[in-house]
């Protein structure tokens, strides 16, 4: 298994015991991260109680498919270095975060998407000091397969997005791979965002039913609010339309 072998050379890298490696090996872990400093009426001008929301729904459902041990973090321990420090040992990964497709550290116009880490409970996120690029988690997880990637961020789901590439998701609708990407492709509230997410989850573990089906229903229920007409909410996916979302 590739990411047994990736586990193993990383740990003898850290000097670490082959227990150690072994039980990582064998576990499907998975992580949730979620910035809500940036959420606060300090930096929007309004309460905004959906991060916390959407993490605890996320995850209690990442359990409920068999992610386990789930670590990551909501507030300020949500850290650039923590999420690319943890990234390597999961299968699966959701972050609710700002995100955006940047321009890469070269300039335009290659594109490095990227979320940003929270940024503290005295600060508000900026993009020059908080940024976690795609390129920097490509780096991070050493081209390691995942399973399910959930970025409940703007603009992460759109087709110029480099973020699935991060974690070795090609942009397709029909690999064969244990793999699904779900991103939203514009700008999107968080009250909308917590909408789909509640449909996508309850019916993914409602019953036998792959990633797809649960996009599929969620993006049927209607009802999303959207910032403007240049803005329209809209979800987006990328893997295998046969994938349960299962670790494996």
């Amino acid at each position: 298994m590739k990411r047994a072998k990736v586990l193993l050379v990383s740990a003898l890298l850290a000097t670490s015991s082959l227990s150690g490696v072994a039980q990582n090996a064998a576990a499907y872990g998975g992580a949730v991260w979620t910035n809500s400093d940036s959420f606060t009426t300090r930096c929007l001008g309004v309460s905004d109680t959906y991060p916390s929301q959407m993490y605890s729904l996320a995850k209690a459902q990442f359990a409920a498919l068999g992610y386990s041990p789930l670590k990551g973090a909501i507030g300020s321990s949500f850290t650039r270095s923590a999420f690319l420090n943890e990234v390597l040992s999961d299968w699966g990964v959701y972050v609710h975060s700002h995100g955006d497709n940047y321009y890469a550290a070269s300039g335009r116009p290659a594109i490095d998407s990227a979320f940003l880490q929270d940024p503290g409970s005295t600060a508000c996120s900026d993009k020059n000091r908080d940024i976690v690029r795609s390129s920097a988690i490509k780096a991070a997880t050493w081209t390691t397969p995942y399973n399910l990637v959930i970025m409940s961020t703007c603009y992460l789901g759109s087709s110029s997005s480099t973020m699935p590439a991060a974690f070795s998701i090609e942009k397709v609708k029909n690999s064969s791979d244990r793999e699904f990407y779900l991103g939203y492709v514009y700008s999107t509230y968080d009250s909308a965002q917590l909408r789909f997410e509640k449909a996508f989850w309850s019916y993914l573990n409602g019953g036998a039913r792959t990633a797809l089906q649960a996009y599929t229903y969620a993006s049927s229920i209607g009802g999303y609010s959207s910032p403007d007409s240049a803005d329209p909410f809209q979800a987006n996916w990328w893997g295998n339309p046969n994938f349960n979302g299962r670790p494996a």
